[in-house]
């Protein structure tokens, strides 16, 4: 999934499970601040304040760095059950590490934020519980298993869905997974499904005691209207513009919490806490040559002595805690015994 799924209809579920604007707006931005989360600041180096943070994504898929791999378990590609049937396949392959919807392993994941009250874990968890519809029938580690055995390959490397492109995270796309038994995958059912389950687990978390028809009867009109916003089918992805624009109507209704989406900016949350010093090419630049720059920008806090009340500290700890504590559950079930050998 991308921006679309990850932050407009998050926000779009959140605010329909009853969530008040400003928890909605920090639920949505974590989730999809863990794609954007792909750098690793020393802030304050060598001071009493010094702090560097834990990344939830690489820069490149295609190229990750060996040591990080086990971002793609935790945040992404969140291993589940290898027998399920919507994993079965022609050639009968199963993988310990094969993500699929809605798992036990995501439900453990999803309702251990939920547990902790922490809006900013909470929207990290969305993310890979979200993602076990979008991601399912991929790892998130370098294997074969998820070649997709087209003529591209043996130049792509083996990891996530890098063989299936974009395919798996346009909402509107119908397309053909040829390793699957049932191979015809229709993005929006799968989108739609993972958005109405969320909605309960959202829905519970702001009211423990809402009643099953009060709940269904959210569901039924989620599905609807997310549906409608979804509109025709888009085998391009040429009318995300005017989806996203259905969606932030949407949220002005009275259900939706009658309040504008704001305009996602992945570089707010830094920005609000920190100051930059750029040496040559600005590090955090998409320009492909400042890898090669030999000077390092210097990132210091605004606010020394309150930057931990920041959003972009906050959702770094929580980042910290998640993964730690999502090891731990992977560890006691799909990753137990398991040894994978280094990249």
């Amino acid at each position: 999934m991308d921006i679309e799924f990850h932050y407009h209809m998050t926000w779009l579920i959140a605010a329909r499970a009853g969530l008040p604007a400003k928890d909605t707006e920090i639920l949505a931005t974590s989730s999809q601040y863990t794609d954007d989360n792909s750098i690793i600041f020393e802030i304050d180096k060598d001071m009493p304040t010094a702090y560097s943070n834990y990344i939830s994504q690489t820069m490149n898929i295609l190229k990750p760095k060996a040591k990080l791999f086990r971002i793609y378990p935790i945040f992404h590609f969140i291993p589940g059950d290898p027998m399920a049937e919507s994993a079965w396949r022609k050639a009968g392959e199963m993988h310990w590490l094969n993500t699929t919807p809605d798992s036990e392993n995501s439900n453990r994941i999803m309702d251990a934020a939920l547990t902790s009250g922490n809006l900013y874990r909470i929207g990290i968890a969305c993310h890979g519980y979200a993602d076990t519809w979008a991601h399912q029938n991929f790892t998130g580690y370098y294997n074969d298993f998820n070649s997709m055995t087209g003529p591209l390959s043996l130049a792509i490397p083996n990891i996530g869905h890098a063989e299936a492109f974009h395919n798996p995270d346009w909402v509107a796309l119908v397309w053909k997974d040829k390793r699957l038994i049932a191979g015809r995958v229709d993005n929006r059912s799968r989108f739609l499904t993972a958005a109405v389950h969320i909605l309960g687990k959202l829905a519970k978390f702001v009211d423990p005691r809402i009643t099953k028809k009060e709940l269904q009867k959210r569901e039924t009109a989620l599905k609807k209207d997310l549906d409608k916003c979804i509109g025709e089918q888009d085998q391009t992805n040429e009318y995300a513009a005017e989806r996203i624009a259905r969606y932030s109507n949407l949220a002005t209704e009275p259900e939706y919490g009658k309040a504008e989406i704001t305009q996602y900016d992945e570089d707010r949350w830094l920005e609000q806490a920190v100051n930059e010093k750029v040496r040559g090419l600005r590090d955090r630049s998409d320009l492909f040559l400042t890898r090669w720059d030999p000077l390092t920008d210097i990132y210091t806090w605004k606010d020394r002595e309150n930057y931990s009340d920041t959003h972009w500290h906050r959702f770094q700890e929580t980042v910290k805690q998640h993964q730690d504590e999502t090891w731990g559950i992977l560890k006691e079930s799909n990753l137990k015994g398991l040894e994978l050998p280094e990249m």
